[in-house]
């Protein structure tokens, strides 16, 4: 009866080892994959990031023109006849 209870138990536990191998094997890949994407997204944010910085120098620069034409422009009222 006693050898029949340490068999049993040591089955339990070679099941229970085989589960647990699985679920950390199964973990390390959720952990590879997630990594990935966030690889991923942080390569679209310095993708983002630049293109802003872009286009905020192009509205700088396109800011500063009109205020430069604005500028040139009479006043109101003003008569250069």
């Amino acid at each position: 009866m006693a050898d029949e209870d340490v068999e049993r138990r040591l089955r339990k536990l070679t099941v229970d080892h085989a589960e647990t191998r699985w679920l950390a094997l199964r973990l390390d890949d959720d952990v590879k994959e997630l990594r990935s994407e966030l690889r991923q997204v942080s390569d679209k944010q310095t993708e983002h990031t630049g293109r802003f910085d872009s286009i905020d120098a192009q509205l700088r620069s396109l800011t500063q023109m009109v205020g430069d034409v604005l500028q040139r422009l009479p006043e109101p009222g003003d008569s250069t006849d």
